[in-house]
Protein backbone atom coordinates (compact mmCIF):
# COMPACT_ATOMS: atom_id res chain seq x y z
CA UNK A 1 0.00 0.00 0.00
CA UNK A 2 1.22 3.40 -1.37
CA UNK A 3 2.09 5.97 1.95
CA UNK A 4 0.74 9.50 2.10
CA UNK A 5 4.24 10.34 0.42
CA UNK A 6 4.68 7.67 -2.52
CA UNK A 7 0.67 8.16 -2.70
CA UNK A 8 1.23 12.37 -3.87
CA UNK A 9 4.30 11.36 -5.74
CA UNK A 10 2.48 8.84 -7.79
CA UNK A 11 -0.92 11.70 -8.24
CA UNK A 12 1.89 14.10 -9.37
CA UNK A 13 3.65 12.00 -12.15
CA UNK A 14 0.33 10.86 -13.54
CA UNK A 15 -1.09 14.59 -13.98
CA UNK A 16 2.40 15.96 -15.03
CA UNK A 17 2.15 17.89 -18.20
CA UNK A 18 -1.82 18.19 -18.22
CA UNK A 19 -2.06 21.97 -17.80
CA UNK A 20 -6.06 21.57 -17.90
CA UNK A 21 -6.39 18.11 -15.96
CA UNK A 22 -6.55 20.05 -12.04
CA UNK A 23 -9.52 21.53 -13.32
CA UNK A 24 -11.31 17.60 -13.57
CA UNK A 25 -13.12 16.10 -11.29
CA UNK A 26 -13.18 19.21 -8.76
CA UNK A 27 -16.84 20.04 -9.49
CA UNK A 28 -18.66 16.80 -8.27
CA UNK A 29 -19.19 16.09 -4.42
CA UNK A 30 -18.80 12.39 -2.90
CA UNK A 31 -21.51 10.71 -1.11
CA UNK A 32 -20.94 8.83 1.98
CA UNK A 33 -23.42 6.49 3.41
CA UNK A 34 -24.77 7.49 6.60
CA UNK A 35 -24.04 5.56 10.11
CA UNK A 36 -27.66 5.15 11.45
CA UNK A 37 -26.58 2.90 14.07
CA UNK A 38 -27.57 5.43 16.97
CA UNK A 39 -25.80 3.46 19.63
CA UNK A 40 -22.12 4.28 17.88
CA UNK A 41 -23.11 7.80 16.58
CA UNK A 42 -21.27 10.59 18.97
CA UNK A 43 -22.90 13.87 19.72
CA UNK A 44 -22.00 15.87 16.73
CA UNK A 45 -20.21 19.19 16.60
CA UNK A 46 -21.69 22.56 17.08
CA UNK A 47 -21.84 24.51 13.65
CA UNK A 48 -18.49 25.89 12.83
CA UNK A 49 -19.22 30.07 11.89
CA UNK A 50 -17.69 31.99 9.02
CA UNK A 51 -18.66 28.79 6.59
CA UNK A 52 -21.12 30.99 4.78
CA UNK A 53 -18.14 33.76 4.12
CA UNK A 54 -15.82 31.38 3.78
CA UNK A 55 -12.58 32.56 1.61
CA UNK A 56 -9.72 31.25 0.11
CA UNK A 57 -6.63 33.13 -0.33
CA UNK A 58 -5.65 33.06 -4.25
CA UNK A 59 -2.27 32.25 -4.13
CA UNK A 60 -3.27 28.60 -2.78
CA UNK A 61 -4.72 28.35 -6.64
CA UNK A 62 -1.51 30.85 -8.29
CA UNK A 63 -1.09 28.27 -10.89
CA UNK A 64 -4.42 27.78 -11.91
CA UNK A 65 -5.29 31.48 -11.80
CA UNK A 66 -2.19 31.70 -14.77
CA UNK A 67 -4.05 29.13 -16.74
CA UNK A 68 -7.67 30.01 -16.75
CA UNK A 69 -9.09 32.82 -13.85
CA UNK A 70 -12.75 32.44 -14.61
CA UNK A 71 -12.57 28.54 -14.93
CA UNK A 72 -10.56 29.02 -11.70
CA UNK A 73 -13.06 31.43 -9.80
CA UNK A 74 -15.71 29.29 -11.19
CA UNK A 75 -14.80 25.92 -9.84
CA UNK A 76 -14.02 28.15 -6.38
CA UNK A 77 -17.58 29.37 -6.66
CA UNK A 78 -18.64 25.94 -7.02
CA UNK A 79 -16.63 24.25 -4.52
CA UNK A 80 -18.74 26.13 -2.00
CA UNK A 81 -16.05 29.29 -1.50
CA UNK A 82 -17.70 32.61 -0.57
CA UNK A 83 -14.83 35.01 -1.22
CA UNK A 84 -11.57 35.09 -2.49
CA UNK A 85 -8.45 37.09 -0.87
CA UNK A 86 -6.37 38.72 -3.58
CA UNK A 87 -2.96 39.29 -3.44
CA UNK A 88 -1.94 42.17 -5.44
CA UNK A 89 -4.49 45.02 -5.66
CA UNK A 90 -3.43 45.55 -9.07
CA UNK A 91 -5.23 42.96 -10.02
CA UNK A 92 -8.45 43.77 -8.73
CA UNK A 93 -9.36 45.80 -11.94
CA UNK A 94 -9.15 42.86 -14.42
CA UNK A 95 -10.59 40.37 -12.12
CA UNK A 96 -13.40 42.00 -9.76
CA UNK A 97 -15.66 41.92 -12.75
CA UNK A 98 -15.34 38.17 -13.25
CA UNK A 99 -15.83 37.52 -9.28
CA UNK A 100 -19.08 39.94 -9.30
CA UNK A 101 -20.32 38.00 -12.24
CA UNK A 102 -20.06 34.86 -9.83
CA UNK A 103 -21.08 36.26 -6.72
CA UNK A 104 -17.77 35.71 -5.13
CA UNK A 105 -16.93 38.76 -2.46
CA UNK A 106 -13.69 40.41 -2.02
CA UNK A 107 -12.67 41.73 0.92
CA UNK A 108 -9.31 42.30 1.18
CA UNK A 109 -6.18 41.71 -0.64
CA UNK A 110 -2.30 42.30 0.20
CA UNK A 111 -0.84 45.23 -1.32
CA UNK A 112 2.77 45.95 -2.98
CA UNK A 113 5.15 45.46 0.23
CA UNK A 114 7.24 48.50 -1.14
CA UNK A 115 4.67 51.27 -1.07
CA UNK A 116 4.73 50.88 2.46
CA UNK A 117 8.62 50.27 2.99
CA UNK A 118 9.72 52.28 -0.01
CA UNK A 119 12.51 49.29 -0.83
CA UNK A 120 11.94 49.55 -4.66
CA UNK A 121 15.47 49.24 -4.51
CA UNK A 122 14.84 45.61 -3.65
CA UNK A 123 12.60 45.09 -6.58
CA UNK A 124 14.33 46.48 -9.72
CA UNK A 125 11.66 44.07 -11.98
CA UNK A 126 8.98 46.50 -10.43
CA UNK A 127 7.89 49.83 -11.48
CA UNK A 128 7.19 51.90 -8.40
CA UNK A 129 4.19 53.10 -7.40
CA UNK A 130 2.42 54.86 -4.23
CA UNK A 131 0.71 53.85 -1.51
CA UNK A 132 -2.11 56.30 -2.22
CA UNK A 133 -2.42 54.27 -5.63
CA UNK A 134 -3.02 51.19 -3.52
CA UNK A 135 -5.48 52.81 -1.53
CA UNK A 136 -7.58 54.08 -4.85
CA UNK A 137 -7.69 50.34 -6.33
CA UNK A 138 -8.94 48.83 -3.11
CA UNK A 139 -11.52 52.10 -2.31
CA UNK A 140 -13.00 51.71 -6.18
CA UNK A 141 -12.94 47.81 -5.70
CA UNK A 142 -14.76 48.02 -2.40
CA UNK A 143 -12.68 46.58 -0.10
CA UNK A 144 -12.53 46.61 4.13
CA UNK A 145 -9.55 45.12 4.68
CA UNK A 146 -5.48 46.18 2.98
CA UNK A 147 -3.26 43.64 4.26
CA UNK A 148 0.30 44.11 4.48
CA UNK A 149 1.82 40.90 4.34
CA UNK A 150 6.07 40.24 3.70
CA UNK A 151 9.24 42.26 4.49
CA UNK A 152 11.96 40.83 2.96
CA UNK A 153 15.17 39.93 4.83
CA UNK A 154 17.24 42.85 4.09
CA UNK A 155 14.72 45.01 5.80
CA UNK A 156 14.23 42.89 9.47
CA UNK A 157 17.91 42.80 10.72
CA UNK A 158 18.06 44.97 13.54
CA UNK A 159 15.42 45.51 16.06
CA UNK A 160 15.38 49.25 14.56
CA UNK A 161 14.25 47.64 11.45
CA UNK A 162 11.22 46.27 12.92
CA UNK A 163 10.52 49.74 14.74
CA UNK A 164 10.90 51.17 11.46
CA UNK A 165 8.24 49.03 10.41
CA UNK A 166 5.87 49.32 13.00
CA UNK A 167 6.06 53.60 12.33
CA UNK A 168 5.72 53.03 8.76
CA UNK A 169 2.57 51.05 9.37
CA UNK A 170 1.30 53.18 11.77
CA UNK A 171 0.77 55.74 9.16
CA UNK A 172 0.06 53.83 6.48
CA UNK A 173 -3.07 52.63 9.02
CA UNK A 174 -3.86 56.27 9.33
CA UNK A 175 -3.89 57.00 5.82
CA UNK A 176 -6.15 54.13 4.92
CA UNK A 177 -8.21 54.79 7.94
CA UNK A 178 -8.83 58.01 6.32
CA UNK A 179 -9.92 56.50 3.33
CA UNK A 180 -12.41 54.15 4.44
CA UNK A 181 -10.14 51.18 4.74
CA UNK A 182 -8.88 49.10 7.83
CA UNK A 183 -5.28 48.15 7.55
CA UNK A 184 -3.96 44.58 8.53
CA UNK A 185 -0.49 42.99 9.49
CA UNK A 186 -0.19 39.24 8.05
CA UNK A 187 2.29 37.13 9.77
CA UNK A 188 5.34 34.72 8.44
CA UNK A 189 7.66 32.84 10.88
CA UNK A 190 10.49 35.28 10.78
CA UNK A 191 8.38 37.21 13.01
CA UNK A 192 9.70 35.04 15.64
CA UNK A 193 13.34 35.17 14.54
CA UNK A 194 15.41 36.44 17.61
CA UNK A 195 16.51 39.62 17.11
CA UNK A 196 18.60 42.14 19.42
CA UNK A 197 17.30 39.65 22.45
CA UNK A 198 13.74 39.90 21.24
CA UNK A 199 11.86 39.05 18.25
CA UNK A 200 10.07 41.16 15.28
CA UNK A 201 6.82 40.00 16.66
CA UNK A 202 7.14 41.31 20.24
CA UNK A 203 8.54 44.73 18.48
CA UNK A 204 5.50 44.78 15.86
CA UNK A 205 3.34 44.18 19.10
CA UNK A 206 4.93 47.02 21.55
CA UNK A 207 5.25 49.68 18.93
CA UNK A 208 2.13 49.09 16.50
CA UNK A 209 -1.07 50.75 16.78
CA UNK A 210 -3.72 48.13 17.05
CA UNK A 211 -6.80 50.26 16.00
CA UNK A 212 -4.79 51.32 12.71
CA UNK A 213 -3.08 48.08 12.06
CA UNK A 214 -5.01 44.62 13.72
CA UNK A 215 -3.60 41.24 12.56
CA UNK A 216 -4.59 39.05 9.92
CA UNK A 217 -2.92 35.77 11.85
CA UNK A 218 -1.82 32.94 9.38
CA UNK A 219 -1.77 29.89 11.90
CA UNK A 220 0.53 27.35 9.63
CA UNK A 221 2.99 29.95 10.00
CA UNK A 222 2.96 30.66 13.78
CA UNK A 223 2.56 26.74 14.93
CA UNK A 224 5.68 26.51 12.64
CA UNK A 225 7.32 29.05 14.43
CA UNK A 226 7.04 27.42 17.82
CA UNK A 227 4.14 29.15 18.61
CA UNK A 228 0.84 27.86 19.96
CA UNK A 229 -1.62 30.05 17.65
CA UNK A 230 -4.49 30.17 19.93
CA UNK A 231 -1.87 31.37 22.99
CA UNK A 232 -1.21 33.96 19.95
CA UNK A 233 -4.62 34.80 19.40
CA UNK A 234 -5.05 35.99 23.39
CA UNK A 235 -2.20 37.90 23.10
CA UNK A 236 -3.53 39.76 20.11
CA UNK A 237 -6.98 38.96 21.45
CA UNK A 238 -7.94 43.09 20.88
CA UNK A 239 -6.29 43.58 17.61
CA UNK A 240 -7.32 40.79 15.30
CA UNK A 241 -9.41 41.09 12.47
CA UNK A 242 -8.93 38.20 9.79
CA UNK A 243 -7.56 34.81 10.21
CA UNK A 244 -5.20 32.21 7.71
CA UNK A 245 -6.26 29.00 8.37
CA UNK A 246 -3.63 27.14 7.00
CA UNK A 247 -2.51 23.29 8.20
CA UNK A 248 1.03 22.42 8.93
CA UNK A 249 2.47 18.39 8.47
CA UNK A 250 2.85 16.09 11.00
CA UNK A 251 6.12 16.23 12.15
CA UNK A 252 7.81 19.32 10.42
CA UNK A 253 10.41 20.99 12.84
CA UNK A 254 10.44 24.12 14.51
CA UNK A 255 11.44 26.74 11.62
CA UNK A 256 12.01 30.20 12.07
CA UNK A 257 13.32 31.22 8.76
CA UNK A 258 11.56 30.99 5.27
CA UNK A 259 14.37 29.41 3.48
CA UNK A 260 14.04 26.45 6.57
CA UNK A 261 10.28 25.65 5.78
CA UNK A 262 10.00 21.66 3.51
CA UNK A 263 8.28 21.68 0.92
CA UNK A 264 6.41 19.43 2.36
CA UNK A 265 4.93 21.42 5.23
CA UNK A 266 1.54 22.48 3.87
CA UNK A 267 -1.04 20.31 3.79
CA UNK A 268 -4.72 19.81 3.19
CA UNK A 269 -6.63 21.02 6.76
CA UNK A 270 -7.73 17.80 7.41
CA UNK A 271 -4.12 16.24 7.65
CA UNK A 272 -2.20 17.59 10.47
CA UNK A 273 -2.43 18.80 14.32
CA UNK A 274 -3.47 22.49 14.29
CA UNK A 275 -7.28 22.70 15.20
CA UNK A 276 -8.28 24.61 12.74
CA UNK A 277 -12.21 24.12 13.63
CA UNK A 278 -11.53 25.53 17.38
CA UNK A 279 -8.91 28.19 16.38
CA UNK A 280 -12.47 29.16 14.19
CA UNK A 281 -14.91 28.86 17.14
CA UNK A 282 -12.48 30.83 19.17
CA UNK A 283 -11.85 33.78 16.59
CA UNK A 284 -15.63 34.32 16.59
CA UNK A 285 -15.51 34.85 20.16
CA UNK A 286 -12.34 37.54 19.70
CA UNK A 287 -14.33 39.21 17.02
CA UNK A 288 -12.78 38.31 14.00
CA UNK A 289 -14.46 39.15 11.12
CA UNK A 290 -13.68 36.82 8.08
CA UNK A 291 -11.51 33.45 7.23
CA UNK A 292 -9.73 32.48 4.88
CA UNK A 293 -7.93 29.14 3.71
CA UNK A 294 -5.05 28.89 2.63
CA UNK A 295 -2.55 26.32 1.10
CA UNK A 296 1.01 27.58 -0.05
CA UNK A 297 2.34 23.95 -2.00
CA UNK A 298 2.32 19.90 -1.68
CA UNK A 299 -0.90 20.09 -2.88
CA UNK A 300 -3.00 16.52 -3.12
CA UNK A 301 -2.81 16.07 -6.94
CA UNK A 302 -3.69 20.19 -7.75
CA UNK A 303 -4.29 22.96 -5.94
CA UNK A 304 -8.14 23.04 -6.96
CA UNK A 305 -8.04 19.51 -5.18
CA UNK A 306 -6.42 20.46 -1.96
CA UNK A 307 -8.77 23.12 -2.08
CA UNK A 308 -11.92 21.33 -2.06
CA UNK A 309 -10.53 18.52 0.75
CA UNK A 310 -9.97 22.04 2.79
CA UNK A 311 -13.56 22.78 2.09
CA UNK A 312 -15.11 19.11 2.65
CA UNK A 313 -13.20 19.19 5.82
CA UNK A 314 -14.58 22.20 7.35
CA UNK A 315 -18.32 21.04 6.34
CA UNK A 316 -19.06 17.76 7.65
Amino acid sequence: MLNRSNRRQFVRQSVLGLASLPFLGCGGNTTETANTDTSTMSTPEPPLPYLESLGLQLWTVRDQMGIDPRTTLTTLRDIGYRQVEFGDTRTLTDLKPICDDLGLAIHSSFLQWATITGRWDLLPEETPFEFTEAIDQAGEAGLSHLVFGYLRPESRQTADDWKRLADQLNEAGLQAKENGLQMAYHNHNFEWDPVEGTTGFDLLLDRMDGELIPFELDVFWAQIAGQDPKVVLDRISDRVELLHLKQLHRGTPVVTRLDDVPPDAFEELDEGDIPIKDLMRYGQELGVKYCMVEQDGNYAGSSLKSARQSYDFLRT
